[in-house]
């Protein structure tokens, strides 16, 4: 009988290490690839000279742009005119290019270029253009993937905190 309480102790005392060791195992890392949708890294290049600014792949600061990557596009085909047109002379000032991890498991690990995101001085106006290459069904004309944007001004504080 005592050797009935020890095996079942024993079984339990495994039991109980290996959840532990599962959950420490996850401790390091805090957010997963459809966390993240599947972002890798940001560059960040000056549009004045084209010259590498920065290279983000923090997965905390790659979590945070994709919350204020998702724009409200209620009525973006009205005012796309509108806001292209307020760029009219503004000056081009950062380009913020995001990559995604390749959608194969198996094959070409390198990463894909998504989205690309310019800010300009002095306005709260930026323009998104999605990436020929992430859309693989179908070839689609560069016109409709680039779109405007009018940001608020803690969205666009966001973007410029990015490149300090």
């Amino acid at each position: 009988m005592n050797k009935k309480i020890y095996i079942k102790i024993s079984i339990l005392l495994v039991f109980v290490l290996c959840i532990c060791a599962g959950c420490s195992a996850q401790q390091g890392r805090k957010y997963t690839i459809e966390d993240l949708d599947n972002l890798a890294e940001i560059k960040i290049y000056s549009a004045e000279n084209n010259e590498l600014v920065k290279t983000i792949s923090d997965e905390e600061q790659l979590y945070q742009y994709n919350q204020y990557s998702l724009f409200d596009d209620s009525d973006i085909e009205e005012r796309q005119d509108e806001l292209e047109k307020n760029l009219e002379g503004a000056k081009e000032q950062y380009y913020l290019i995001s990559y995604k991890y390749p959608v194969a498991r198996f094959g070409e690990k390198e990463l894909e270029e998504n989205t690309t995101i310019t800010l300009y001085e002095n306005t709260n106006i930026i323009k998104m253009a999605v990436a020929e290459e992430s859309i693989k069904a179908f070839a689609i004309p560069e016109e409709f993937l680039t779109f405007y944007y009018e940001l608020s001004e803690e969205e666009i504080n966001f973007y410029h905190s990015l490149v300090e």
